[in-house]
């Protein structure tokens, strides 16, 4: 056995992912979402439950794995939940970020609330444009078991932001045209086509006056504000004060819109922290969430 603080992981034989930290052994169970993980301690107890939404690489990357063992392994249920791009593989095209129904959100949270051994409480956790799907599903409507009972948002934004992909970024997605002889790399996009082969979503048709999100079963808008204030829980927010994806202005309207309704947001503002933080910065983070999900717990 080992013991500790440290968290080990090793796939076992049987396909289980097996961690151990603080005591509590992690398996990876099976659930109704599909090419989603769902982490859990080895133990009798009842437990709070955490819904994890990544960011703009999809859910086929594992980005948020090591997390989420780490938390199980402190006696959380993580279900990392894939909303897009999901079972993409190593050599797939990469699905767009488009057309997501906030409602996911909200059967993921009932179906852990309803588990045997949940306390009852779920909090919802996303990064970049997980964080911006946690803030919709929060205030959207829903029955009181798809409710979150908490936030955690890390670089969120306060509005509904349009559709997107990784592929329109990638050089080898965008071919000359056809008389332009060669193109230079930072010739206008007009000197490029799309090329078929990164998938169907060309870039230069899509419509991006509507946001990449369903609410109710309704497309929203892009540029919408989010009516943070809708959610009445506690909420968590971390950000770093050199983002350079989201703005860190985003953050202060969201705390400022909170206030304004009488909540109190837990903010924590990193200096040094752009989008993603690394070492030192990152642990810090990861400690204070883990603070925070443990007041929620109750211990």
């Amino acid at each position: 056995m080992i013991s500790g603080r440290h968290a080990v992981l090793a796939f076992l034989g049987s396909g289980l992912l097996f961690a151990q930290a603080g005591g509590y052994p992690v398996l990876r169970e099976l659930h109704p979402f599909p090419y989603s993980r769902f982490f859990i301690p080895n133990g009798a107890e009842r437990r709070t439950s955490v819904v994890m939404l990544h960011g703009s690489e999809g859910g086929s990357v594992p980005y948020l794995e090591s997390e989420a063992a780490i938390l199980a392994s402190q006696g959380f249920a993580v279900l990392v939940l894939c909303y897009f791009d999901c079972g993409r593989g190593l050599a797939g095209v990469r699905q767009t970020l488009r057309d997501v129904d906030v409602s996911l959100v909200h059967r993921a949270t009932a179906w852990l609330r309803s588990l045997p051994e949940s306390d009852g409480k779920v909090v919802v956790y996303g990064f970049s444009r997980g964080a911006e799907l946690a803030l919709i599903a929060g205030g959207a409507s829903g029955t009181d078991a798809e409710r979150p009972d908490a936030l955690v948002v890390h670089s969120p934004s306060d509005l509904h932001n349009s559709f997107f992909n990784w592929s329109w970024r990638d050089a080898a997605c965008w071919l000359c045209r056809a008389g332009q002889g060669n193109c230079a790399r930072d010739a206008p996009r007009a000197a490029f086509v799309w090329n078929i082969g990164c998938g169907p979503d060309d870039e230069t048709r899509m419509d991006f006056s509507q946001s990449a999100w369903r609410v109710d079963g309704s497309i929203v808008r892009a540029g919408t504000r989010i009516p943070v204030e809708r959610f009445p829980g506690p909420t968590m927010i971390t950000v770093g004060e050199q983002d350079e994806v989201w703005p860190v202005s985003q953050t202060r309207r969201i705390e400022a819109a909170l206030r304004a309704f009488g909540r109190e947001p837990e903010v924590h503002y990193f200096p040094e922290g752009g989008h993603v933080f690394g070492y030192a910065g990152e642990n810090e983070r990861r400690r204070l969430v883990l603070e925070f999900l443990r007041k929620i717990r109750g211990g």
